[in-house]
Parts: C-alpha cells; sequence; structure tokens
C-alpha cells in the first residue's frame, strides 16, 4: 500500500535530545512510539494544508515546530539534491533534526530560543548541523536492508503455500527480479520442492531466496542444470529443487496463515 504522505525521521542527535536508545534494525525510527516522533507525522500534511508553524529565527532554510504536552521539535524537508540516489523520498526526505523539553517558566530557556543560539553566530544563521548525518544514512540504510530480507522471505514462503495448494507454478514479481515456486508430491513419494529465479546474480541473494524456506538447510538444495517437472531454465534463469516432506509443507501454510 503506498503511503499518502512521507514519513518524517528523527536523526540520532534527535534521538539523543529526547532520551531515546537506538532500536534494533527491525524498527524503523519512524515508527517509534515516541509523542514527538508520532506527532510529526502529520506535519507533511499540515504544511499542504497550510497549517504547519515556522521556526522564523531560522532563516537559512524552512523549520517547523512540533509540539507535544511538554517537548518541543524542529522539522525540515530536504531538498531533492540532498538526497543520497539511493534514499526514497517518502521515507528519507523529511527529518527531525533536534527536540527538548518545553520550558514555559522562562523565555530565556525555551526550546526554540536555545537553538536559536545554537544555530547563530554573529549575523549568521545555519542549521546544517541539525540535518541528517552519514550515520544517520547508514542507519537508514540498514532499516531498508533488514526490511528487503524479510519482503523477500515473505513473498516465497506466500509463493510456497500456494503452490502447495494448487499444485502449479506460482510466481511474482520482486523489484526487477521473478521468482516462482512449484510444489510437487505424487502419492506415495515424499515431495519436492523447486525455486526458478529471473534475473538474480548475487550469490548472496540466492542464498537468502533459498533460506526463505523453514527446515530446509542450504546442503539440502541442489541446482538442476535442465528441465524440471515441466520447468526448463532460459537464459538468465536457475532452477533449484529440494526434497519437501509433508511437516515442512505443513508449516509453510501455518506461517502464510499467521
Amino acid at each position: 500500500m503506498t503511503e499518502r504522505f512521507p514519513r518524517v525521521r528523527p536523526t540520532l542527535r534527535c534521538l539523543g535530545d529526547l532520551g531515546e536508545s537506538l532500536p534494533d534494525i527491525g524498527k524503523r525510527l519512524d515508527e517509534l512510539d515516541e509523542p514527538v516522533v508520532v506527532g510529526a507525522q502529520s506535519l507533511p500534511e499540515r504544511r499542504d494544508a497550510g497549517g504547519a508553524e515556522r521556526v522564523l529565527a531560522l532563516t537559512d532554510r524552512v523549520w517547523f515546530k512540533v509540539k507535544t504536552s511538554d517537548r518541543r521539535a524542529v522539522v525540515t524537508e530536504l531538498r531533492r539534491d540532498d538526497l543520497p540516489d539511493w534514499v526514497p523520498p517518502t521515507r528519507g526526505s523529511w527529518w527531525i533534526g533536534a527536540a527538548g523539553r518545553r520550558q514555559s517558566d522562562s523565555a530565556q530557556h525555551d526550546f526554540y530560543a536555545v537553538l536559536e543560539k545554537e544555530c547563530t553566530t554573529g549575523k549568521t544563521v545555519s542549521s546544517e548541523h541539525l540535518l541528517p548525518l552519514e550515520k544517520d544514512w547508514k542507519r537508514l540504510a540498514l532499516e531498508q536492508a533488514f526490511a528487503w530480507r524479510v519482503d523477500m522471505k515473505r513473498l516465497v514462503v506466500r509463493l510456497v503455500a500456494e503452490s502447495v495448494k494448487s499444485g502449479r507454478p506460482v510466481s511474482a514479481e520482486f523489484r526487477n527480479h521473478r521468482i516462482t515456486a512449484l510444489v510437487r508430491a505424487d502419492n506415495g513419494h515424499e515431495g519436492y520442492l523447486a525455486i526458478v529465479a529471473d534475473g538474480i546474480a548475487d550469490p548472496e541473494m540466492y542464498a537468502l531466496l533459498l533460506d526463505a524456506v523453514p527446515e530446509v538447510s542450504a546442503d539440502d538444495w541442489q541446482l538442476e542444470p535442465s528441465k524440471v517437472a515441466g520447468l526448463e531454465p532460459k537464459s538468465g534463469q536457475l532452477i533449484w529443487s529440494t526434497l519437501f516432506p509433508p511437516e515442512v509443507a505443513s508449516r509453510v501454510l501455518e506461517m502464510v496463515d499467521e
């Protein structure tokens, strides 16, 4: 499902400001259950509707205010040329640069006043240091790689499960690749599973692909040089096969139901 508005990510500096520890890479930073992070998710929509409040003191680029009951933060949208080529705008263009506690007792200690001083040298205002650093981009890359692996495994399990039910080859496009699964189980004989991969050149991707099937080790797979059960490798395709006991089929079906 395509998200209507981009996600807003906290920088690692922002997490430190909030006193939040860094979660494992299976958790996207824009999905943290923290009031500032949650509140920031509405900013792209509010900006488009004209309802976002700017931080007027930061004049070198546009920053918007995020306010919760006891915390404050600033959010900006990066320009296209600020983004690395591999970063998707839906998850890499909006960032929370800094955060702090609300101070109602003194304007001198107000978060936005303190941030203005931090970003001002003489008559020059620069908020560049609030933008994501190399470590922020590395964290995003790790999250994407982890999510990609999870999605790949889920896809393979789903294809195998559908083939178990139908007895026919089941295919799906995944990015620039095509993956086909075929499960065959003749009466009175142990079944087997064939996986056809099209357009995959990376050995590590093959390892991930085959590792997605539960209770089947890497040593159980063999590369098929010729036609298998009506599946014949074409140019750029590889067919891997393995024995497929009933208990493995049952586990695959359980995973899909889960």
